[in-house]
């Protein structure tokens, strides 16, 4: 007697991504805990205080955050807006903007495509380039994988 052959095709093995659900980044930014394992971290701050919670629903409403400075709260340690901003555009598949407004007149835009989950984001990269930054704004300067002050 033969036995039987699994067969695995490429349409029946596709891996899902896992992305955070709105309900749950919702639960993380007032303190609570998210309903599904996997989402947030004790180690990572997500709630937001009152002020904070003001600029959050601004950036819900129009998909891009803008805030003071770098957003870091020296009282509780970390950056919990741009934390639970950044949770939410990984769970509507869609890039993070964030506007930073810095001492001194100075404007830093940080774009993640990571939340997007390619493995490539070059095309996007270079759509933006093009589109938005080389036509509007030709005086600025750009750097990949900024971390530290320019």
């Amino acid at each position: 007697p033969s036995s039987p052959r699994l067969t695995h095709s490429t349409q029946t093995m596709k891996r899902t991504v896992f992305r955070p659900t709105l309900d749950d980044i919702e639960r993380l930014s007032y303190g609570k805990g998210a309903k599904r394992r996997g989402t947030g971290s004790k180690y990572v701050p997500h709630r937001l205080n009152a002020d904070e919670r003001t600029l959050y629903n601004f950036a819900k409403e129009h998909n891009y955050l803008c805030i003071q400075g770098t957003g870091y709260r020296r009282e509780r340690k970390g950056k919990p807006l741009c934390n639970t901003f950044r949770q939410r555009c990984d769970a509507l598949n869609q890039l993070c903007v964030v506007i930073e407004r810095r001492r001194g007149g100075d404007v830093r835009v940080m774009i993640d495509f990571s939340t997007l989950r390619v493995r490539n984001d070059m095309m996007h990269r270079a759509a933006i380039m093009e589109n938005v930054l080389n036509v509007k704004y030709p005086h600025l300067t750009v750097c990949d994988n900024c971390s530290g002050e320019r």
